[in-house]
């Protein structure tokens, strides 16, 4: 993958945290109105997360950090008082992790991954069989300076086995690996190449679901025969900085094999619309840039001003329509950032086009604007924090259907929301 828009200052990040976890609600609250009765969730999750660290436990090494997550999710959707469909995910993850010493000029760590998954869906909605998953990485990273330039490798072995309840087992071996070079450029610039090859397993769902899924409206429809998803990668980062100011721009180029992906079709069953999982050789070319320039510095704060832009263009190796589904059209974002010791306040405004690259039976979507503004004081400072704020999304109240979203045809984003609240951090 590619790294995403990065800001420089974390309290800038703190301040859009909010927005990032409502969109789970915004999901929820998209499919208001669209009944008399609206189905009731009883929703019961518990979640362990343990982390340990040893300092140089063994000789040559510097660490040992180990993590291990533990989840318990399950729920029921209940409609007219009867329980209609449950679902149920208990899963464990894993990981130890070894820094190992400079070796022949190398840097690095090594470590282990361990995972398992049992996931069910029972009722109207199971459209997938029980299926329990488990996998196994071995991974190593380092990096090192070369006459000024800094090399970053890795590798990566993965096996991952599906174990479905009613169909035969699927089991999956792949490995990855990556070079980056980092090149600086002088007066503040920095040059990074990166190639990498990896490959994917296909998960559950892309194998085994054959049922309608009335949460997407779709009829799903997996192919056991899938194989190994598989991507050569290569990106080319540009930044640049001082003064006030900094840049970053990046091109990059995806080559997959045997590309995993749910095609729309013209078929229906149980009046449900069909998609099936397919695979195709794809590209993914495209590129992303963002900046960001200090407007103003006072005693009470400073003043920032940021814009950004992305494009990415995928198509099939196919004949015929060479459009892929669901693909974010291209947008173009400008903010307006104050950061003060207490006070902080932020305006985003984003354009998003239209989408007209359709797949074969998908509908275009139609452009929209996106002005959400947000202000915050800080109440308590130190190792416990306290913000105060006031929030709006879409304020300008635009009809908003995002063409990455399989319900955008019957479900746009919310319109208006205003909102406030006291976040708290310890």
């Amino acid at each position: 993958g590619h790294d995403e828009h990065e800001h420089d200052e974390h309290e800038h990040e703190d301040e859009h945290e909010d927005e990032h976890e409502d969109e789970h609600d915004e999901h929820e609250d998209e499919h208001e109105g669209e009944g008399e009765a609206l189905p009731v969730v009883d929703l019961d999750q518990t979640r362990i997360d343990i982390e340990a660290g040893l300092a140089a436990p063994f000789d040559g090494f510097e660490n040992l950090n180990f993590r291990l997550g533990i989840n318990d999710y399950e729920h029921a959707e209940n409609e007219a008082g009867e329980v209609g469909t449950v679902f149920t995910n208990k899963a464990w993850e894993a990981r130890a992790e070894l820094t190992h010493r400079p070796a022949g000029g190398w840097s690095g760590a090594l470590g282990v991954q361990l995972g398992d998954r049992q996931f069910s869906v029972v009722g109207e909605e199971a459209f997938t069989p029980p299926v329990d998953t488990s996998s196994l990485g071995l991974f190593w990273v380092g990096e090192r300076s070369v006459g000024g330039l800094g090399l970053e490798t890795g590798v990566r072995f993965d096996r991952v086995e599906h174990d479905p309840a009613n169909d035969r087992s699927r089991s999956f071996s792949g490995g990855s690996a990556s070079l980056g070079l980092i090149a600086p450029l002088g007066e503040g610039w920095q040059a990074a190449l990166l190639a990498d090859y990896s490959s994917r397993a296909p998960v559950g769902e892309e194998l085994f679901s054959d049922s309608p899924h009335p949460g997407t409206g779709l009829y799903e429809i997996g192919d056991p025969g899938l194989v190994h998803e598989k991507a050569r990668n290569l990106a080319a980062t540009f930044t640049g900085g001082g003064g006030g100011w900094s840049l970053r721009g990046t091109l990059y180029y995806t080559d997959f094999v045997d590309f995993i992906y749910q095609a729309t079709t013209d078929e229906e069953r149980d009046g449900f619309d069909v998609r099936r999982y397919s695979q195709a050789d794809a590209t993914f070319p495209g590129f992303e840039v963002e900046g960001r320039v200090t407007v103003a510095e006072w005693p009470a704060g400073t003043l920032r001003l940021g814009a950004f832009f992305d494009r990415v263009s995928p198509k099939l190796d196919i004949s015929g329509n060479d459009n892929l589904p669901l693909i974010p059209p291209d947008r173009l974002g400008v903010s307006l950032d104050f950061t003060g010791e207490r006070l902080r306040a932020n305006v985003d405004f984003v354009r998003a086009s239209g989408q007209e690259d359709v797949a074969d039976f998908e509908i275009p979507t139609d452009a929209y604007n996106d002005l959400r503004a947000r202000i915050a004081w800080r109440l308590l400072r130190g190792d416990m924090t306290a913000d105060l704020y006031l929030a709006g999304r879409n304020l300008t109240d635009e009809e908003q259907r995002l063409h990455t979203s399989v319900v955008k045809d019957l479900a746009p984003q919310p319109g208006r929301t205003i909102e406030t609240g006291l976040r708290m951090r310890f």
